[in-house]
């Protein structure tokens, strides 16, 4: 992950932990891990995915800034949302489904903070190669809007592009006037 200035402002590493077969596709149990800037850990969790029926599915959870959650990760949580999907042939001007998630933090039954993540007005724009220092990957590039809300709201336009078996490759967010706030780039990618 890099600022709006190239400047390295953390790692996000993911592993398969496990794949398993479901009656209409798999299952998937991904470990996330967080580093700083200087490769020092900042958080680590589990996340859930899903093929089904010619759809991946992404816990939305992965959209959460990873700080925030470690801040919070003594407290009682609920979570409700709707994952990420997308679909395994996918064309350009198709539009996407929304994603959203909201989560509930709580201390001693009260409410402490609310937070959430809402991903709309996701389209399909276009099919290109985009090269990272993992390689050159034939990606459909996505766009789409997002709003994080905890202690502030902040709006972001995001254009991703994502490899078919891969993932994400490179994603830049931009903020409500179209200036850069940050981008990531896929630096590898292990078979």
């Amino acid at each position: 992950n890099y600022d709006a200035k190239g400047k390295l402002t953390g790692t996000n590493q993911q592993t398969i932990l496990a794949v398993e077969p479901m009656a209409s596709g798999l299952s998937i149990k991904v470990k996330s891990e967080q580093f700083d800037n200087k490769d020092k850990p900042v958080s680590s969790t589990e996340l859930g995915m899903r093929c089904e029926n010619g759809v991946f599915y992404m816990d939305m959870k992965n959209f959460l800034d990873p700080s925030t959650m470690e801040g919070m990760k003594d407290m009682e949580m609920s979570v409700d949302g709707l994952d990420l999907e997308y679909p395994n042939i996918m064309q350009v001007g198709q539009t996407l489904k929304d994603g959203d998630i909201m989560i509930k933090f709580m201390s001693g039954g009260m409410t402490v903070m609310n937070m959430s993540v809402k991903m709309y007005n996701r389209k399909v724009e276009a099919i290109e190669s985009i090269t990272t220092p993992a390689g050159t990957f034939e990606c459909y590039k996505l766009t789409y809007d997002m709003d994080v809300k905890s202690i502030m709201k902040m709006t972001v336009k995001a254009t991703q592009w994502v490899a078919k078996n891969v993932g994400a490759v490179k994603t830049e967010s931009l903020d409500k006037n179209g200036k850069m706030v940050g981008y990531s780039l896929l630096t590898a990618f292990r078979n």
